[in-house]
């Protein structure tokens, strides 16, 4: 990529696959410290970006991979995962992750004492479920008794960002927040809103270099392919859950993506692929997820 192209927004770093390559590279330790520092509103000296596999504790145990998991000052776990989908879910994820690497920190015969503090950082494109209530876009979660407010520890931490919200609050302009995360959020949100001479020098170095990186990603032709399957798999899926319950299908959002043979199937796919196509999604991408001829769909 390179200033000169249009980046097409399956590139943009929401894209989770995008994400990992920027902020789980060896050598951009420095942008993935400042990001999470700014999240969790404290001043991290150093970051190691660790293996993402959370192994299994029994052979019936689902395997966990995580989007990017790190050490920080030497004895602070942190993942951070993004998401463009809403599987309705992620409370139960975010707990499941975060007490696997909670119990996994350390060995067998090792004293409790040495349990490493965790924190997961969860960063959405869409309003979670329990938290439409919240007008704020960005929480952080602990454990506390419930009427004096006092924590009982503080290994345990989740902060959540919700873009959607400082989306619509970046747009009308009443995005109310610290200048370090305001940065993160608008440059996570659409990188190109920096491309104004006068935005980019507002920047902090390190979302400068971010959208450096972001400009000149060397991806190949396997890795876009990867990038723009991941970026299609997740915005079928969602207007498949749309569509889906509008038609009232019995079958599940995966079927809805799926060739079918009834008719029903068939006409949600139809569905599917005429939202996609208001969205501006090329012709052979929509005909791959939706299982429908490039001539089906141009007749639509």
């Amino acid at each position: 990529m390179s200033k000169q192209q249009k980046i097409p927004e399956y590139l943009y770093p929401q894209n989770d696959f995008i994400f990992k390559r920027l902020f789980g590279a060896e050598g951009n330790e420095d942008i993935t410290k400042n990001l999470i520092s700014n999240i969790i509103g404290e001043k991290i000296k150093t970051l190691q970006i660790k293996n993402p596999y959370l192994f299994r504790e029994s052979k019936n145990d689902k395997e966990e991979i995580l989007d990017i998991k790190a050490i920080l000052d030497d004895n602070i776990q942190c993942d951070i995962e993004i998401q463009v989908g809403n599987n309705h879910d992620i409370e139960k994820r975010i707990l499941n992750s975060w007490a696997k690497m909670y119990r996994q920190s350390i060995g067998k015969g090792m004293d409790y004492i040495n349990m490493k503090r965790t924190i997961i950082i969860f960063i959405t494109m869409f309003d979670v479920d329990n938290l439409k209530v919240i007008p704020q876009y960005k929480t952080k979660w602990q454990i506390q008794e419930e009427k004096l407010k006092i924590k009982l520890t503080n290994v345990f931490e989740v902060d959540i960002i919700e873009l959607s919200k400082a989306k619509k609050e970046l747009m009308s302009g009443t995005l109310d927040a610290p200048k370090g995360i305001k940065d993160w959020v608008t440059f996570l949100i659409n990188p190109k809103e920096l491309e104004e001479k006068s935005k980019m020098e507002e920047m902090s170095k390190e979302v400068k270099k971010a959208y450096e990186i972001w400009q000149n990603l060397n991806l190949n032709d396997e890795e876009r392919e990867i990038a723009e399957h991941r970026y299609m798999e997740l915005a079928s899926l969602e207007y498949a859950k749309k569509y889906e319950h509008q038609l009232g299908l019995e079958e599940g959002i995966k079927e809805g993506i799926k060739e079918g043979k009834s008719e029903g199937k068939k006409e949600s796919q139809k569905e599917i692929a005429k939202a996609m196509l208001k969205e501006g999604i090329e012709i052979k991408l929509i005909a791959k997820l939706t299982k429908l001829t490039e001539e089906e769909i141009k007749k639509l």
